[in-house]
């Protein structure tokens, strides 16, 4: 998991009212520099050439500033225009890198056509203004150069994860969560504070949570994206719902922001001793929405149809796994499959998957006394890159001391 191609959109990005900003071209050229010795490429990415005092080409021009070369990938004779589907392909064969390896730059509507028709990961520039709503905004250079650097070269993106091909059953986490563990607290609580409280580092783990599901190749595996939702029955949008959103839209893999409905309060994993945890009290609160919204957004006028999709279902702190497998339940009783994902797996507590599935009702309220029968995934022996820890703390603490200048 690894950034290895950044493309490049001019317009909007170093050039304004037809204009080419000298002070960002260093900027950015700084940028591309520093990309370079983390072996990232750089490639301008337009439908037309882009020349500097009439006639040196951009690319050229940059590779001057930066010391580093800088390519051109436009369209040329043979190549198709950048908004249609597949035209990014030649472009990876050329540089020997994956779909999640590359991100696409660019501010305008034919950038985010560009980047939605190829599956490409759209950063946008605002600091020359705009109305576009897609992509992650960025409103300086230095502010893009800490998302690519710190984000981008990332070696460990999970810490605790199962994949059991046999059951289709696919769980990740990001690293493990404890406030007491001193090499685990200090991201352990920012965590918390972020997904309760919406304090904390919020960006930080907004921008961890894009980076992981692009750069994994994760997003690329699903259909939808939807969140468990808190123990009240009270709605309340999560911190990073409209990430999830945006996240989405990318992609073109809806946000259903209420699939999954809590129809009366469950009691909190978190609050009860390890014997005490029971499904039930998860499958008992819940069901599937049968007229889900987009986020922001009204309720659907058809029915959702889940059947044979692979939904990505985002919550922040797993403790036993009860939470997140009733989810797994009702979307296989609904025909469809879960990818599970969170941000951090609460330290030396099993996972538990209900085997086999429950015959349940998937859009109506449901109730069971007994318990079901389940397999226990064990936490020690699914940790599977134990550096995902300190790499969790060396980015932490890198993206609160970069000084983003604006």
């Amino acid at each position: 998991m690894s950034l290895k191609l950044v493309l490049i959109s001019p317009s909007g990005t170093l050039e304004k009212d037809g204009k080419l900003n000298e002070d960002d071209i260093r900027d950015l050229s700084s940028l591309i520099s520093k990309l370079a010795e983390e072996g990232v490429s750089v490639a301008i990415w337009s439908n037309r050439k882009w020349t500097v005092n009439k006639n040196k080409p951009l690319e050229e021009y940059l590779s001057e500033k930066a010391g580093t070369k800088v390519y051109y990938v436009g369209f040329q004779a043979g190549m198709p225009a950048r908004q249609r589907a597949g035209s990014v392909e030649p472009i990876l064969k050329k540089f020997g890198v994956s779909l999640e390896n590359t991100v696409l730059i660019g501010a305008r509507e034919e950038d985010m056509q560009a980047g939605v028709n190829n599956k490409l990961l759209l950063l946008r520039p605002a600091w020359y203004g705009g109305n576009l709503n897609y992509g992650f905004e960025f409103r300086s250079i230095d502010e893009l150069g800490r998302f690519c650097i710190l984000f981008g070269t990332r070696t460990h993106p999970f810490y605790w994860r199962v994949v059991d091909q046999a059951r289709k059953f696919e769980v990740s986490a990001l690293g493990p969560f404890s406030t007491m563990i001193h090499a685990f607290a200090k991201f352990g609580e920012d965590a918390k504070n972020a997904a309760k409280y919406e304090t904390g580092t919020l960006q930080f783990w907004h921008q961890l949570i894009i980076s992981t599901l692009y750069f994994s190749g994760l997003i690329h595996k699903v259909d939808l994206i939807a969140a468990y939702p808190g123990h009240s029955a009270a709605q309340k949008d999560k911190a990073f719902f409209e990430v999830l959103d945006l996240l989405g839209k990318c992609f073109n893999k809806p946000f259903l922001v209420d699939l999954f409905i809590r129809h009366e309060d469950a009691v909190k994993s978190t609050s009860q001793k390890a014997a005490n945890r029971k499904f039930a009290s998860q499958i008992n609160t819940l069901r599937l929405n049968k007229f889900p919204s987009k986020y922001g957004g009204a309720p659907r006028k058809t029915p959702v149809q889940l059947s044979n999709k692979n939904v990505l279902v985002v919550d922040d702190i797993c403790t036993s796994g009860r939470s997140l497998d009733t989810a797994r339940v009702y979307l296989s009783a609904a025909g469809a499959n879960a990818t599970l994902f969170c941000w951090l797996k609460t330290v030396n507590t099993d996972f538990f998957s209900i085997e086999p599935n429950l015959a349940l009702k998937p859009f109506e309220k449901n109730g069971i006394n007994d318990e079901p029968s389940a397999v226990r995934y064990f936490y020690a022996p699914n940790i599977v890159d134990a550096a995902a820890v300190e790499e969790l703390n060396t980015l932490l603490q890198g993206f609160q001391q970069w000084k983003v200048k604006d």
